[in-house]
């Protein structure tokens, strides 16, 4: 068993995670946690609850909700009881005669039966051998990932196996790493695995997606099976995306339920069904930057034993010129330029998070359209480590003016404070404010000039159980003296409008750092990068001497350090 410091730290993660919802691993963990059940009975009620259900106590059942991947709860009891053999999660024994074929590109041993309850047909295994071999060809040699390490010839050689089986509880699918062989040989905490689909996934599109979202866990395997599950399942989902980008089958997680978008006071590694809908944080490491962004996560956590998630990604983003709490921030701009507040050339996400529909949630008590205006949390709404609430204020009567914001965190603990201008469909900015770290206090003084919107969103970025109040006042502060000087914003701005290909785009840097000038089409495709590169203090003009580009309408996006700016420019040569 492993020692109990060790425990206690997966433990610490499972028990971060249980924010949201309510499933049967959930009750499992929250037994554990209170001392009712003991390791061994909650690893072994864990694997029940994803390979027979219907035998867990009805306490742990009644009313939950349904998960369709049970790799979380198998992985969470490896983690109890590593080394004790919970034959429950062993290579399934199939109801009938057990038939097994070889996928057509050899990767993969298909193991199915006709008979009994476990009876499928060999049509359908085979669908899940072509999907398995995509997922593969995708996964791995199209996006270099590691392969699943060699089982020890388990299955009957060492191709990778699956197994079709019935399934309750909702279960499509599962990845076990329990009883598999730990190759001596390797330089980090892998290990081989078995996948168990479901034998009655009814559409193909839907069968393709979790045998896809399944050997993405696989491949995880092979970087570590020692972390925690929040971004196993982030990236598993997301890779349903890169493999069957049409499918659209995880449109589910985003636009019903306990997601980043509609729970966004929510910590990042909430689990039950936040952490599928926790897609889109991978999705913008993929758009921010590109998809090995996602993989070199996995390569820092190979590098390091034990769970190494967290500091795995400030490794990546340190290699991107930024770190957690900056693309945190960013994130929740990102978050915002979802459903029907994206377009085409805000830079952030792409096209298809128009369906991300109904979007980012405000709350009813933080949107306002007159002045004074003062809230706070209320508290059902907390927000949780690495939580934020949007607050939208509608400056229609507040034109060429400016607006005081004034935050007053919970004293002690690590407040920020983000700060988006928009003007719908077109134009917009963002930057963020770190608030005092004593008192929790920030006081910003926002333009309106015409712009439709600004959306203030707190962030907390301290761990707390409690106390995770604020309250706010907004002002409008035209006339009065002695009100804090604005902030210095991007000040982003072109020659003239319509431009010509011999104009400028003209912005100013508060600091320096890299600036990042991309084009956009209509369509949202990245047209052209104007400037990638280090930059001092101060105020810069960029040619923009791209004579390629058709006429048309195009949108310019900065980034640069903290903030965001984006402008609709039409281009006429």
């Amino acid at each position: 068993m492993k020692s109990s410091i060790a425990v206690l730290f997966s433990l610490l993660f499972v028990f971060t995670s249980i924010a949201l919802g309510d499933t049967s691993m959930d009750r499992i963990m929250l037994s554990l946690e209170a001392g009712s059940i003991t390791q061994s009975e909650a690893a072994n009620m864990l694997i029940q609850s994803v390979v027979n259900p219907d035998a867990l106590p009805t306490e742990y059942t009644d009313n939950v909700e349904a998960v369709t991947c049970g790799t979380p709860a198998i992985l969470e009891a490896f983690h109890l009881q590593e080394d004790v053999d919970l034959l429950l999660a062993n290579r399934p024994i199939l109801s009938g005669p057990e038939y097994t074929f070889n996928s057509d590109d050899d990767h993969f041993k298909i193991h199915w039966t006709d008979s009994g309850s476990d009876a499928t047909t060999l049509s359908y295994a085979q669908t899940l051998a072509t999907a398995a071999d995509s997922s593969w060809d995708k996964q791995c040699n199209g996006m270099g990932y590691f392969w699943p390490p060699p089982d020890a010839n388990v299955g009957g050689d060492n191709r990778y196996d699956i197994y079709v089986k019935a399934m309750g509880g909702g279960v499509l699918g599962y990845c076990s790493p329990i009883g598999e062989y730990h190759p001596h040989d390797s330089t980090h905490a892998c290990s081989a695995s078995h996948i168990v689909i479901n034998k009655s996934i009814g559409g193909l599109g839907q069968r393709n997606c979790v045998v896809a979202h399944e050997f993405q866990h696989a491949v995880q395997f092979s970087y570590s099976f020692e972390e925690s599950t929040w971004f196993m399942e982030n990236c598993a989902v997301w890779m349903e995306e890169m493999v069957y980008p049409s499918v659209n089958d995880y449109l589910m997680y985003v636009k019903y339920g306990e997601n980043p978008l509609r729970y966004p006071w929510k910590d990042i590694r909430s689990g039950s069904m936040y952490w599928y809908g926790g897609v889109i944080w991978p999705w913008m490491m993929w758009i921010r930057y590109d998809e090995n962004a996602v993989r070199e996560i996995w390569e820092h956590c190979a590098e390091n034993s034990g769970s190494y998630l967290l500091q795995a990604h400030e490794e990546m983003f340190a290699n991107h010129g930024t770190d957690m709490e900056a693309f945190f921030m960013d994130y929740g701009c990102w978050r915002w330029f979802t459903a029907s507040n994206w377009f085409s050339g805000c830079g952030m996400y792409n096209s298809e998070v128009q369906l991300w529909t109904p979007g980012p949630r405000v709350l009813s008590f933080h949107y306002f359209t007159s002045l004074p205006a003062s809230g706070d949390q209320t508290a059902s709404y907390k927000p949780d480590k690495w939580g934020i609430h949007w607050i939208r204020l509608d400056v229609a009567a507040y034109q060429n003016r400016s607006v005081e914001m004034d935050f007053n965190g919970h004293d002690g603990f690590e407040w920020n404070l983000g700060v988006i201008r928009w003007e719908v469909g077109s134009d917009f900015d963002f930057n963020w404010y770190e608030c005092d770290p004593t008192t929790g206090d920030y006081t910003v003084v926002v333009e309106t000039e015409t712009w439709d919107f600004i959306i203030f969103f707190p962030a907390l970025i301290d761990a707390s159980t409690s106390d995770r109040f604020y309250e706010f006042d907004i002002t409008d502060v035209t006339g009065i003296e002695g009100s804090p000087e604005t902030p210095d914003m991007l000040n982003m701005s072109l020659s003239s409008n319509p431009l010509n290909s011999g104009g400028y785009v003209n912005f100013n840097l508060p600091v320096a750092g890299n600036a990042r000038i991309c084009v956009f089409d209509m369509s949202g495709r990245m047209a052209d990068i104007l400037i990638d590169e280090e930059m001092p203090v101060g105020s810069h003009s960029v040619q923009f001497n791209r004579s390629e580009l058709a006429d048309g309408t195009y949108f310019i996006t900065l980034f640069a350090n903290n903030q965001i700016a984006g402008r609709k420019v039409v281009l006429i040569k």
